[in-house]
């Protein structure tokens, strides 16, 4: 289970962009357990009670595609039917990519991110969202390095690196992972890719 779109996208797909291992301790779960337990109604959190004996949190491989990563040892069936129980999920591993220890802000909203999903919302859906800006709000762009450092590569990694407006014939190097809506210079909404070379 990757990591959820955020006020500025976290990325949910895979990172790309590989990174060195840390020694740095992985963050303590309990008090971020505790605050979960403040906020939710003990029906949504089933895997919740006993969580503590079962849960192991370390960092990733430097090579892991995802910030953040969630695995149940019991299979997808076996899993649900626990939850329907109000059963212990068994062992579960949180892995957490160490890019992550160079942006505090985005490491507890993967973090946290992970632990719903540990103490039973294992969907991403609206609920999950809500609770992981509530409890540990995604960074804004301007404010997160590692999000900085992730878009630029998505950006390098892109076929179209430029766009040229149909209307007025400016063109512009890309510098957003969209497509642009308008035209920074008439603001017409004729924007299409562009190969050719830039002044400067």
């Amino acid at each position: 289970m990757g990591g959820e779109p955020g006020k500025d996208h976290v990325p949910i797909h895979p990172v790309p962009v590989e990174v060195s291992a840390t020694d740095d301790q992985v963050p303590d779960f309990q008090p971020w357990l505790d605050r979960i337990k403040e906020v939710v109604d003990p029906s949504e959190t089933p895997f919740l009670t006993g969580l503590s004996r079962w849960l192991e949190v370390k960092w990733s491989n430097s090579k892991s595609e995802f910030l953040g990563v969630t695995r149940f040892e019991l299979n997808p069936n076996e899993l649900m039917r626990r939850r329907r129980m109000g059963a212990p999920s068994g062992p579960v591993i949180i892995e957490l990519n160490p890019i992550l220890v160079e942006d505090q802000a985005l490491l507890n909203h993967t973090f946290v991110h992970e632990l719903l999903h540990a103490v039973g919302f294992t969907e991403h859906d609206v609920r999950h969202s809500e609770l992981t800006e509530r409890l540990a709000p995604a960074p804004s762009l301007s404010n997160s390095p590692v999000l900085q450092r992730l878009r630029s590569a998505v950006i390098v990694g892109q076929e179209v690196q430029g766009w040229i407006c149909g209307n007025c014939g400016t063109k512009w190097k890309r510098s957003t992972v969209s497509r642009p809506k308008r035209c920074p210079n008439c603001a017409r909404s004729d924007v299409n890719p562009y190969d050719g070379p830039f002044k400067g």
